[in-house]
């Protein structure tokens, strides 16, 4: 299959059926659809045009694709947004991506309390601490540490402010907070629903997430009650501990941490979109890998765990997190993201380099290529 980027997007019907026509001649076994940046702007005087994001123009121009690869017997698989990670203009900044903000507040000589650091929006203050002991007395915008504190760490619950990476016209914005149901859930709703409408009562094979690049996402507004029904303590007396890592029990407590990044990963993101998949008749394939940190066995709540791999056929990378996870779950198909990373540029590759990258993926367990890309 060919990661089939639309760029812009700027499609006619007629450009679609014919590169639809050409790699069904090549023997190319099927598409994902992946809407990404425009190339250029509208240009009335050429007709050169980008059709919005999830516009009626666009939802016809997908339903056209989605027909004619049928009609050649070609497998389509859409992704679920635009870019990746996803997220986008339906995304608020109180389901944006969520980051532990620490803020480190020096104590003037002599000053009884200090201002509590300007919060913006998405934001609320956790807790503050002076060395390892937490100030309960924080009124009026401000904190009243213990006498001779010369340092207060402020811990905000906040936003990595992240957007989506290469997206089209008209789905710029936010990339979501992945450990937030809600967040899932309304993107699924604005976005996945809006797609599948294209499709008709023939849903595509799969809809698909590319790999998790939220970055510097560590955090949820309901971390520290979910951590406490979870591991069973509190984390807020641990925070110190927790950034530091200097503290007896600081291993321990990053563990526990990361742990529940993982669960809520588990059950927010990956869960909701493989039964929302399930109820409209199609699969979930997922890149299980990277931020939020997902873990082998995540890929038990995906449909079709997929992998990518550049040349390091001699360690274990994502290829090999994938088929290793197929291979323990009995799953008899692994794909990977294939030639993205071939040469740079990418235009010195020839069919042999291909040929030879191909068969490293077979090597590592792979029996599905999706080429990347087609433009």
């Amino acid at each position: 299959m060919m990661r089939w980027w639309w760029f812009g997007p700027a499609v006619s019907e007629t450009e679609i059926a014919r590169e639809l026509r050409v790699m069904k001649t090549a023997g190319i076994g099927g598409v994902e659809i992946q809407t990404v940046y425009p190339l250029a702007l509208d240009d009335p005087h050429t007709g050169f045009h980008n059709q919005p994001y999830l516009s009626p123009e666009f939802l016809k121009s997908l339903r056209f694709a989605a027909v004619t690869a049928r009609s050649l017997g070609l497998r389509v698989d859409i992704t679920l947004g635009s870019g990746w990670p996803y997220g986008g203009p339906q995304t608020p900044i109180t389901e944006a991506a969520g980051r532990l903000r620490i803020e480190p507040v020096p104590v003037s000589e002599g000053a009884r309390s200090l201002a509590v650091p300007a919060l913006e929006n998405g934001e609320s203050l956790i807790a503050a601490f002076a060395g390892n002991e937490r100030i309960r007395d924080i009124h009026d915008g401000r904190a009243f540490p213990p006498s001779g504190t010369k340092m207060v760490q402020f811990f905000v619950s906040s936003r990595t402010g992240q957007q989506v990476k290469r997206a089209s016209i008209g789905a710029e914005g936010f990339v979501l907070d992945h450990y937030d149901k809600a967040a899932i859930e309304h993107h699924i709703s604005a976005v996945g629903d809006r797609l599948l409408s294209a499709f008709g009562d023939k849903p595509p094979y799969a809809v698909f997430s590319d790999s998790l690049e939220v970055y510097g996402s560590d955090w949820t507004d309901d971390l520290p009650a979910e951590f406490a029904r979870r591991r069973g303590y509190d984390l807020i007396p641990d925070l110190p501990e927790l950034v530091s890592g200097a503290g007896k029990d600081s291993a321990k407590v990053r563990h526990d941490w990361g742990e529940t990044l993982t669960e809520l990963a588990e059950e927010r993101y990956l869960t909701p979109i493989a039964d929302w998949a399930h109820r409209h008749h199609t699969r979930f394939r997922s890149q299980t890998y990277g931020t939020p940190p997902v873990v082998l066995s995540s890929a038990v709540r995906v449909d079709l765990p997929e992998g990518e791999a550049g040349p390091q056929w001699r360690t274990f990378n994502t290829a090999r997190w994938a088929s290793s996870a197929n291979h323990l779950y009995g799953r008899n198909v692994t794909s990977t993201e294939t030639w993205t990373w071939l040469h740079a540029p990418s235009f010195r590759a020839t069919p042999l380099d291909m040929k030879a990258e191909a068969d490293l993926h077979f090597i590592e367990g792979i029996n599905q290529l999706i080429g990347h890309g087609w433009p």
